[in-house]
C-alpha cells in the first residue's frame, strides 16, 4: 500500500469550525473499481483534514486488491480522531460502500458516530436556485469558479487503475529477469508510475474541491440565517423587499417565477412580487351564524340580518360566507397572516393586505419573508 502525505495550499472559506462546533474536520473521497460493493473493489481514499490550524492531505492506494482491507483499517484508524467528515454524496455512494465493506471484509469500524455533512444532501433542496443542468461535484465546482488539474471521469478512472494493474505486474516481471540477468539492460518504469499519478491526481483534485465547495453553503444560508430587513415597499405594481445579510456569497443569483423573483449577491438580496390591485374576499368560518345577502354580494353575521328582510337574504354557505375587501394585496401559500383574502372560496392561495401595519410590523414581515424564502426555492424555476 502506497501512503501519501502532504500540506494542501488552501484556505476553508466557510466557518465549519463554527457551524458543527470543531476543529476537527476531515474532507474525503474514495475511488473504487464500480458502483456495487459486492463485486468491484476499492483501491483509494483520500483524507483532507485540518491539522495546527493548516491543511493536510492523505491517500492512501491499494497497489494490490488483496490489500482493500488495510486500506479501509488505515482510513477508519486515522478518522476516529475527528469530529467532522465532509463529503460530495457520500451519503448515497462512498458511506454505504465502506459500510458494506467493512461488512464482507468482518472489519469492526463504522462512520454512525461521527457527524456527516453531505453538501450534495445539503444544496438538493435548493438546487433549483443554481440554474445548472445537473448537480454533480464538477457542475458546482464549475459554478463556483473552482480550477482542477484533472480531466478524468470515473469510468475512465477505472480504466486506468486496471491499466496500473497491469502495467505493475508486467514491470515486476521484468524486474526480477532483469536482476537474474547481468546483461539486461535497465528496466524503465515510468508507465505504471504515470499512470499512478492520474489516480492520485483525480482524488486529490476531488478533494481539494470539496475544500473549495465550501461557499456553497452560504446559499443554504439564504434561506436558514437571520436577515436585515433594509427595503419594503411597494413600487410599481410590486412588492419590494431587500435583505442583507452577515455573510456574502460569491457569485450572483437571479430565479424565481413569473410573478416572484429573487436576486442575491454578497451581502444582500432582493426579493420582488407581483402584488394584486384589487377587491378579494374574506371568508369567515362559522357560515351557520351568518346570513347572505345577495343583492349586496356580501354575508353579515346573524345578529344583524334579523333586521333584514327574510327576501332579501339567505342562509349562508362557506363559499357565500364572506365579505369583500379592496386594496393592495401580496399573496401567502398557506395561512400565516391573518387576516388572509381569497379570490374564491376554493383557491389555495390566500392574500395578505399591505398596508402600513404590514410593511411596518417587523415580527409579521419577517415570518411573511421566511414563509416567500421556503416557497419560492419550491416552484418551478
Amino acid at each position: 500500500m502506497i501512503i501519501k502525505q502532504f500540506p494542501v495550499d488552501l484556505t476553508l472559506d466557510y466557518p465549519l469550525n463554527v457551524e458543527y462546533n470543531t476543529d476537527k474536520i476531515a474532507f474525503f473521497d474514495i475511488e473504487t473499481t464500480g458502483f456495487v460493493a459486492e463485486t468491484t473493489y476499492l483501491y483509494l481514499i483520500g483524507c483532507i483534514y485540518t491539522k495546527d490550524a493548516s491543511l493536510h492531505m492523505i491517500q492512501w492506494f491499494s497497489e494490490d486488491i488483496r490489500e482493500e482491507a488495510l486500506l479501509i483499517k488505515s482510513f477508519f484508524e486515522f478518522i476516529k480522531d475527528y469530529d467532522l467528515l465532509v463529503h460530495y454524496n457520500g451519503s448515497g455512494f462512498d458511506i454505504p460502500y465502506l459500510t458494506k465493506k467493512c461488512e464482507m471484509l468482518q472489519l469492526d469500524y463504522s462512520i454512525k458516530d461521527i457527524q456527516s455533512l453531505d453538501y450534495y444532501k445539503k444544496i438538493y433542496p435548493i438546487r433549483k436556485i443554481f440554474r445548472l443542468k445537473n448537480y454533480k461535484q464538477k457542475t458546482i465546482e464549475s459554478f463556483l469558479n473552482v480550477k482542477r488539474t484533472d480531466e478524468l471521469h470515473g469510468g475512465k478512472l477505472i480504466e486506468v487503475y486496471q491499466s496500473y494493474i497491469g502495467k505493475r505486474h508486467i514491470e515486476k516481471l521484468q524486474k526480477s529477469r532483469a536482476h537474474e540477468s547481468v546483461d539486461s539492460p535497465k528496466i524503465n518504469e515510468s508507465e505504471s508510475d504515470e499512470l499512478l499519478k492520474l489516480l492520485l491526481l483525480h482524488n486529490e483534485d476531488d478533494i481539494k474541491g470539496l475544500v473549495q465547495l465550501s461557499p456553497i453553503l452560504y446559499y443554504c444560508d439564504l434561506f436558514e440565517k437571520p436577515f436585515q430587513i433594509i427595503q419594503a415597499g411597494v413600487d410599481e405594481g410590486k412588492l419590494i423587499i431587500r435583505l442583507e445579510y452577515d455573510f456574502n456569497i460569491p457569485i450572483r443569483i437571479s430565479f424565481g417565477n413569473d410573478y416572484m423573483y429573487m436576486n442575491a449577491y454578497e451581502n444582500s438580496a432582493l426579493i420582488t412580487i407581483d402584488i394584486y390591485d384589487g377587491e378579494l374576499k374574506y371568508f369567515y368560518d362559522n357560515y351557520r351564524d351568518y346570513y347572505y345577502l345577495p343583492n349586496e354580494d356580501r354575508a353579515i353575521h346573524k345578529s344583524l340580518a334579523i333586521y333584514v328582510d327574510k327576501d332579501f337574504r339567505v342562509k349562508a354557505k362557506p363559499s357565500t360566507c364572506y365579505t369583500k375587501k379592496a386594496g393592495l394585496f401580496t399573496p401567502q401559500y398557506h395561512p400565516i397572516i391573518d387576516p388572509s383574502f381569497k379570490k374564491e372560496y376554493n383557491d389555495k392561495i390566500t392574500f395578505v393586505e399591505i398596508h402600513t401595519d404590514f410593511l411596518l410590523k417587523e415580527d409579521n414581515l419577517t415570518k411573511y419573508i421566511n414563509h416567500i424564502l421556503g416557497h419560492i426555492i419550491l416552484t418551478k424555476a
